[in-house]
């Protein structure tokens, strides 16, 4: 029913395995290092984060088994505030600390990772708001605007990531 979020990966290659983590900074240092997996790992949770999307729709909500909806919203939950970390902590500090003396484009980063915590806060609330397994009426008017809401803006920032902002990650 909603192809438009799945329509961006047709044609992308498979995920990857889950790749191995670069080596740690040095004790007594703060900065983080390039990982040549990373960008892999995260488009790799772009992959699963929409298998769980879909599974939302067709396995929990279209069925009206909320029981199920509100394992797989849990599921999605955990798995995007992982992402969320990976990419806060290992991403953006890291193209933050190798743009430093590019001022143009780190406002364009920052600007990126503002946006993107605007969009976790929404999806974050919408788990918590339809994950207690439980709806009423009302909820399930609400959930097919909601659902439809999340995907787009999830289509749109998976979208801009892939294609521009992993592109500035380099060693």
């Amino acid at each position: 029913m909603f192809g438009f979020i799945s329509d961006f990966f047709t044609g992308r290659s498979a995920p990857q395995e889950a790749p191995k983590l670069a080596e740690a900074p040095k004790p007594g240092t703060t900065s983080i290092p390039y990982d040549p997996n990373l960008i892999a790992a995260l488009e790799a949770d772009h992959s699963k984060l929409v298998e769980l999307y879909g599974k939302m729709w067709d396995e929990g909500f279209d069925k009206k088994n909320y029981v199920k909806l509100s394992r797989i919203l849990g599921e999605f939950k955990s798995l995007f505030q992982g992402h969320l970390l990976k990419e806060n902590v290992r991403f953006y500090v890291y193209l933050e600390q190798s743009l430093g003396g590019d001022k143009h484009t780190l406002a364009v980063v920052k600007e990126f990772r503002s946006d993107m915590n605007d969009i976790a806060n929404a999806v974050i609330g919408f788990c918590k708001r339809y994950g207690k397994g439980q709806f009423t009426a009302a909820m399930e008017l609400q959930f097919k605007k909601d659902y439809t809401a999340i995907g787009e803006a999830l289509t749109r920032r998976v979208q801009s990531e892939e294609r521009d902002l992993y592109s500035l990650y380099q060693a």
